[in-house]
């Protein structure tokens, strides 16, 4: 990636840069920045450590952090932070004794450089278990024996366990491993496949392991290791250079899981004063390369065992880490190098003469399990091979040393010993099938203004998505940029329509009024039908509205949504045309598979203004998932379908789901039933259960691009602009409460979701935070995606569990929430939902990062639409700073919130009051369009305008609303004009 050198910024002086990379390996601006705004146990933040380091005062060195950061401003920034999560450990050194230094012989000739051993696969995660031991030790296996195949590192913690002494699951010793792995051995992961937790004291191997494994893992041993001295930087460069790969040990250090400069660039450097000592680590030192601006003039290339999502933008692929010369030399516990293992496969047996036909077929078995297992490591190596044809072939792709292919097994056993590498350039990052933060950068040196930041947070608070200008204005030129002619043709209608002030309706038809624009379900046919009846309370509710009875119907039970549509409406031959209307209930089906314009079509409509008598209603409520939960399910309605559905018609969406996708059938109803008892008090009585105010809450979090911006220019001049005696607030009486920066806490944040003073909610709840972004292998990813972090997070160090608030704390509030009747605006990070794999990138030789099990609504606006609140309009992946600035550079545009608040002060339905969202995308789109047309006939286009053009299209497309468009505050509406 293409960081910004502290070299550029003369600010800084020279003796100080020197100092900064010398000691801490921190060389750019980006390092300098992460590492200040990491925890330290001891001094609390980065800041105060490194600057006592420095020798300078916290003072200074904030306010040079300050100035280095004001130097690079981001164009864009997104709202997301990064998560504390536990990693586990367990080298345990007992008595062991490192070799003299002095017993070996110095190298005479080293290459300056050898990439990473063996073409691994990304490394596993060994999770909260302690072990570390096992996952190096087996990647150094499949390393020597040239076959990468995985192999059970469960297998070898568990055999370590039964002999190593050591109580619990507190790790095992190194020696202990190497010789269970030459007299046990080890089996393949399928076998006896890993798993990452529990952390079991009493049972800390989880065994017994199946039988199959017992039998298969004498097959693969080791023969030769030795010890090496491990501050011996030339010793462990000669190995690893003869293509032996090293187990070491070091202490992992608090930087290691809180500071960018780890987690994401995968650089382990000195620690600072005060870091926190986890303890002893196992890493498999796979190869090393000079470099001058390492401390002590280069670094080796490790391999850890905390997944593929821990130094995810590691040059030299996800879940390596580079260790510097000087931190190994200064250290390293121990090093240990593996040498040679052996690969045995047992001969046939002969078949028994004294068995008849029976025994022959009983015979046949194990020499056909022995096929399976040869097959399975066959079609390991193919796939490799077509991966490393596939590299060949594709000209864009950097070259890779391969280490010489492993002959096939001839006898009964061979022996394997690596080749020696060849040194070559940098290897490849591994960028196939990532998942977590993405790192988009071109590597060509461009302004430092041309960073574009989400606003999201990971757990260990780094930003979700870095991409600059050059890559993102790439990506817009390519297949991620491409309109279809369907789109482009909706993006005319709209910015046409919007241009010449015509509403969502056709003149006729008063939007304001569900009486008139008439209110509809939509559902996929495969659904159940008891999706139809969990809601059938708002369903006569809205048919009363409309001024017509409701038509008897039955629910049959295991009947799908489909079936029975066609037993109520004739087989399809009634519809919600206006010769039918009123005869049939307002619902509409979802074929599987349908867009948004096939879907129009089929129900002889096409994307424009809306006339509802035509048979499809103004307000749609589209029931169910926003994706599949496996590859056969089609019971869903896609996000895209909502997206451009949204662009003429007042869309939301009702999902109820528990932790596995399934709908929760009981919060249909109880949604239903809540908002149709809070509309049937009336506007009077419903508006005296509201505290006539709109709260504003946003967090600015220390050296926090993101929310310092959202902060200053988004909530602020709300509130600002609430207190204005023309605007429309102060128009309607309407006053407003502001928890901004330090005031935003979990404890006032439950206080004002508990009814605050008088136990009544605000009409509109309004936050701008960053949203929780969990990588796909968190075990809370499914029920905390999206939640919202307080001030309780400084912005130093990581994000821990006290510093969100999720949607299980709502059932946790004192008193319980107060929300019935309220308007929630969620501006973070998946505020309203993820999708299975990323939708803001999507290139052809790159495969979009899978970042959720399957697209999801967030569970904290399910919760607060099931705890009262009438709606909720969030963003869908990450949310970013163009929500309220423009591509030209015009900051604080609050426009279009301000034009959301006071159309719902209006008495306005939530689907129509937040339409000025589609009216942008299809601006911002048409805009991009445009520009990419011109570049066809070779219009010079910065890559920043284009970058900025493509990421504000995505940013305003992905808004939508949950929860019933037709609700509407209790406030008095316009004056109904039209019928």
């Amino acid at each position: 990636m293409a960081l910004h050198p502290l070299d550029q910024i003369s600010a800084i002086p020279a003796a100080l840069r020197k100092r900064l990379a010398e000691e801490y390996w921190i060389t750019s601006v980006e390092e300098l920045i992460a590492t200040a705004r990491s925890s330290n146990a001891q001094y609390g933040s980065g800041l105060a450590a490194l600057a006592l380091a420095l020798g300078m005062s916290e003072a200074n060195l904030r306010a040079l952090v300050e100035f280095v950061r004001q130097q690079s401003p981001p164009e864009a920034l997104s709202f997301s932070v990064p998560v504390s999560i536990e990693h586990g450990s367990g080298l345990v050194l007992g008595d062991y004794r490192n070799p003299d230094a002095a017993a070996f012989s110095i190298p005479t000739s080293l290459p300056a450089e050898v990439p990473p051993l063996g073409d691994l696969p990304p490394p596993g995660d060994q999770g909260v278990r302690n072990t570390c031991v096992a996952f190096a030790l087996a990647a150094s296996f499949q390393v020597v024996s040239q076959a990468p195949t995985p192999l059970s590192e469960q297998f070898l913690y568990w055999a370590c366990k039964e002999v190593d002494g050591v109580p619990g699951d507190h790790g095992t010793l190194p020696l202990v491993a190497f010789e269970v792995l030459r007299e046990t051995g080890i089996c393949l992961a399928e076998t006896w496949p890993y798993a990452p937790s529990p952390r079991d004291h009493d049972n800390p191997g989880h065994g017994p392991p199946p039988p199959e494994a017992q039998s298969e893992a004498p097959l693969r041993r080791v023969e030769r290791f030795h010890p090496l001295p491990p501050n011996n930087i030339n010793v462990l460069k000669d190995v690893i250079a003869k293509g032996w790969p090293i187990l070491v040990g070091l202490d992992i250090r608090e930087h290691w899981e809180d500071s960018w400069q780890a987690t994401h660039l995968g650089r382990l450097r000195p620690a600072l004063p005060g870091e926190r000592d986890r303890g002893g680590h196992a890493l498999c030192l796979l190869g090393y390369r000079n470099d001058p601006s390492a401390p002590g003039g280069g670094y080796f290339i490790a391999r850890n065992s905390w997944g593929a999502t821990w130094a995810n933008g590691n040059s030299d692929g996800p879940g390596l880490c580079h260790v510097p010369y000087r931190l190994m030399h200064s250290n390293g516990l121990l090093a240990l190098a593996l040498e040679r293992v052996r690969v045995a496969t047992p001969p046939p047996r002969p078949p028994d003469a004294s068995v008849g036909k029976a025994g022959q077929a009983a015979q046949a078995a194990p020499d056909l399990a022995q096929l399976y297992a040869e097959a399975k490591e066959l079609h390991t190596r193919m796939g490799l091979l077509v991966e490393r044809l596939a590299g060949l072939l594709d000209p864009s792709a950097a070259p890779r040393p391969n280490p010489a292919p492993a002959a096939l097994p001839d006898q009964a056993e061979r022996t394997s010993a690596p080749s020696r590498p060849a040194a070559s350039g940098a290897a490849q990052a591994l960028k196939r099938g990532a998942s977590g933060p993405l790192v988009l950068l071109s590597g060509a040196q461009g302004s430092a203004g041309e960073q574009l930041y989400p606003n999201g947070l990971m757990p260990e608070g780094k930003p979700l998505l870095q991409i600059d200008a050059a890559t993102a204005a790439r990506l817009a030129q390519g297949k991620a940029g491409q309109e279809s002619r369907e789109h482009q043709s909706l993006y005319r209608n709209k910015a046409y329509y919007a241009t010449n002030h015509f509403a969502g309706t056709i003149a006729e038809v008063d939007p304001s009024w569900v009486e008139t624009a008439r209110w509809a379900v939509v559902i996929n046919a495969t659904e159940p039908a008891s999706l139809l009846k969990a809601i059938w309370p708002l369903i006569e509710h809205r048919m009363r509205q409309m001024g017509h009875a409701t038509p008897k119907v039955d629910f049959r039970e295991g009947e799908t949504a489909g079936a029975w549509y066609q037993r109520h409406t004739n087989a399809g031959s009634l519809t919600l045309q206006r010769k039918d209307w009123g005869r049939v209930p307002p619902v509409l089906i979802y074929t599987p598979g349908e867009r948004a314009g096939s879907w129009l079509a089929r129900h002889k409509v096409g994307q424009g203004p809306v006339d509802p008598a035509r048979g499809v209603p103004y307000y749609l409520l589209l029931l169910g998932r926003p994706g599949p939960l496996h590859d056969q399910d089609q019971a869903y309605i896609p996000l895209s379908f909502q997206y451009d559905l949204d662009f003429f018609w007042a869309v939301g969406r009702l999902c109820f789901s528990d932790e596995l996708g399934q709908h929760r059938l009981v919060d249909y109803t109880t949604y239903a039933e809540r908002l149709v008892g809070f509309e049937q008090l009336g506007d009077a009585a419903a508006a005296a259960r509201l505290r006539p105010e709109v709260a504003y809450v946003g967090t600015r979090h220390d050296m926090d691009m993101a929310t310092e911006r959202s902060a200053d220019e988004l909530v602020r001049p709300l509130a600002e602009w609430s207190s204005t005696a023309d605007a429309l607030p102060q128009q309607r009486g309407i006053g407003h409460q502001l928890l901004l920066g330090a005031t935003a806490t979990r404890n006032n944040f439950e206080r004002l979701l508990s009814g605050g003073s008088d136990g009544r909610p605000p009409a509109i709840l309004f936050t701008a935070c960053h949203g929780l972004g969990l990588p796909l292998n968190h075990t809370d990813l499914l029920m905390h995606q999206g939640s919202l972090v307080m001030a309780d997070w400084s912005g130093i160090g990581n994000v821990s569990r006290d510093h969100w608030f999720a949607a299980e704390d709502l059932g946790n509030l004192s008193g319980g929430p107060k929300l019935e009747g309220s308007f929630v605006c969620l501006f973070a990070c998946y505020g309203a939902g993820c999708p299975d794999y990323d939708e803001f990138i999507f290139d052809a030789s790159m495969e979009r990062p899978r970042i959720a099990p399957f697209p999801l609504i967030a569970q904290l606006p399910q919760q607060l639409l099931l705890n009262g609140a009438l709606g909720v309009l969030g963003h869908v992946e990450r949310a970013w700073t163009y929500s309220f600035s423009s591509t030209e550079g015009a900051r604080a545009q609050t426009q279009g919130f301000e034009d959301i608040i006071g159309r719902l002060l209006q008495g306005r339905p939530l689907g129509d009051a937040t339409d000025q969202f589609n009216t942008l995308q299809g601006q911002r789109a048409m805009m991009l369009t445009e520009e990419l047309n011109n570049i066809k006939f070779n219009k010079q286009v910065e890559p920043l305008e284009l970058a900025q053009l493509w990421v504000a299209r995505n940013d305003a497309r992905n808004y939508i609303v949950l929860g019933d468009p037709a609700a509407r505050l209790p406030y008095e509406r316009p004056e109904r004009l039209l019928t």
